[in-house]
């Protein structure tokens, strides 16, 4: 057996520059329906495909109200600071007079206390929207 095949290989492997792969990540695009009005501050957005929820946020929102639109997702990842007291004053306030069972899951969020608002939904930051057609329910 020749172990010139092998050589070759290795010679050309040896000589392959070295390059990274630079995949770029494609921006997430939904499509789905925007809230007609704010929820604690916030619109919401339901993606068509899965039904999900989400807390719609970016530049101009207020104007695609109750509209269908794509949006797609700002893939910058900025410096986010949230506040707020935890646990929530109301829960703080009754310490003594909750069960404390009760008490420690209605301080965690998605905890079903708050269900539905837009401060226990995940944000999507929204750097594109665009109306499309269509109609939401």
């Amino acid at each position: 057996m020749s172990a010139t095949p092998l050589l070759l290989a290795l010679a050309l492997f040896a000589q392959a520059p070295n390059q990274k792969s630079s995949t770029q990540i494609e921006p997430l695009r939904l499509t789905g329906c925007v809230s007609t009005k704010p929820e604690s501050g916030d619109y919401t957005f339901t993606n068509a495909a899965d039904g999900n929820r989400y807390r719609l946020t970016g530049k101009d929102i207020k104007k695609y109200a109750g509209l269908k639109v794509e949006v797609v997702e700002s893939t910058s990842k900025g410096l986010a600071i949230k506040g707020g007291l935890y646990p929530s004053p109301n829960v703080a306030a009754q310490a003594g007079a909750l069960d404390p069972v009760q008490s420690g899951i209605a301080t965690q969020r998605g905890s079903g206390t708050t269900s539905g608002t837009s401060a226990d939904l995940p944000e999507f930051r929204a750097q594109r929207v665009k109306a499309v057609q269509g109609e939401c329910q």
